[in-house]
């Protein structure tokens, strides 16, 4: 099944995402890798997240979070790498085992969510990474908006 990237992304006859810049990519991994050496950053992100919503409450209800921080962190390293990959690349090979957990047939993550995820996230990101910037946010949004627009294209 081939992927539709992001409304307005060029993309190569494979499938994957060729408007995504080399440097947007690295430059939300030196972010990322900033913000995991920051002590407590994806259990604050979690705290963040939960704390947002009343059906994200009851969605981790019972979630052993140490296994949901250290799946985070492989997923988000998964799109990093995958954003820039062929359809049937090793880069994507986990993505639709990832989507499929979070489809309406499993975790039933509806796509408005992954909106309230994504800004979490980012402002998690912004108080554990002390280079933040503009330019550090739209590389976390170009990036991540690839891994979304994956998950609710599988829905």
């Amino acid at each position: 099944m081939a992927f539709d990237p992001p409304e307005g992304a060029e993309t190569s006859r494979r499938g994957y995402d060729r408007s995504m810049d080399l440097r947007s990519r690295e430059d939300f991994l030196a972010s990322f890798n900033r913000c995991r050496a920051s002590a407590g950053f994806l259990a604050a992100f979690y705290e963040r997240f939960v704390a947002s919503s009343d059906e994200i409450r009851a969605k981790f209800a019972g979630t052993d979070m140490t296994r949901q921080v250290r799946m985070l962190e492989d997923s988000l390293y998964v799109i990093a790498v995958a954003v820039q990959g062929e359809e049937g690349s090793l880069a994507r090979a986990d993505l639709p085992r990832i989507a499929a957990r979070h489809s309406r047939n499993d975790l039933n993550i509806r796509s408005e969510l992954y909106d309230l995820w994504l800004e979490c996230l980012i402002d998690t990101a912004r108080s554990h990474d002390p280079q933040f910037s503009a330019g550090l946010e739209a590389a976390w949004r170009d990036t991540l908006a690839f891994g979304i627009q994956y998950m609710r294209s599988r829905y």
